[in-house]
Parts: C-alpha cells; structure tokens; sequence
C-alpha cells in the first residue's frame, strides 16, 4: 500500500456495480488506501465490500455523496486524496496516472 494515496468511495446501494470497481482498484499498479463509505444501503453493498479484507468500510445514515465523500476524508490516511465512483472501473495504471504530476512535483 502506497499511505501517500486514499481512494474514497462513496457508496448507496451499489451492489450490482461496486465488486468490479473495487477488483480493478486492488489490481492497481500503484497500491493505495481504499475506503468506501456506505451510505446507508440497503442491498448488498456492504456484504461485498467485506469480502475484501483490504479495504476499510465506513457507515453512515443516508445522508448523500458529499457527506459520505467527507467522511472518507477525515478517516483517510493518504496525502492524496482521489474520489471515485462505484461504478466506475479503472486500467491498472489509473492511479499512477492520475498522481505522477503531484508526486514528482
């Protein structure tokens, strides 16, 4: 795990979309935090985000993206604070992509 680096994802009932995100996350070239905050789901969602002992689960009443997206970010560790999606997926060089300009720099 790269600790400069934390992936926040806020997360409502993203069941159908959230695993593959977070498999392409893991797979990433460079290794970061991963959290998701679950913002009051009420399907699967948090039974597939445990099954990646990995990635730090947050919870919180429904309260939208914004306050889920604020939550991660007082709880990460990383310097680099990167906000995704749950449904999005990623190439494996996304994150090192993405923050190569503010590492060098």
């Amino acid at each position: 795990m790269n600790p400069d680096i934390s992936v926040i994802i806020p997360s409502y009932n993203s069941g159908r979309t959230i695993k593959p995100c977070l498999e392409s996350l893991i797979k990433q070239s460079l290794k970061s935090e991963i959290i998701v905050v679950d913002d009051g789901s009420k399907d699967n969602t948090k039974t597939i985000v445990q099954s990646f002992p990995q990635i730090k689960l947050l919870a919180q009443t429904h309260q939208g993206p914004a306050k889920a997206r604020n939550l991660g970010a007082k709880k990460a560790t990383g310097q680099i604070l990167v906000f995704v999606d749950a449904d999005m997926e990623f190439d494996q060089d996304f994150l090192k992509d993405l923050t190569q300009p503010i590492i060098v720099n």
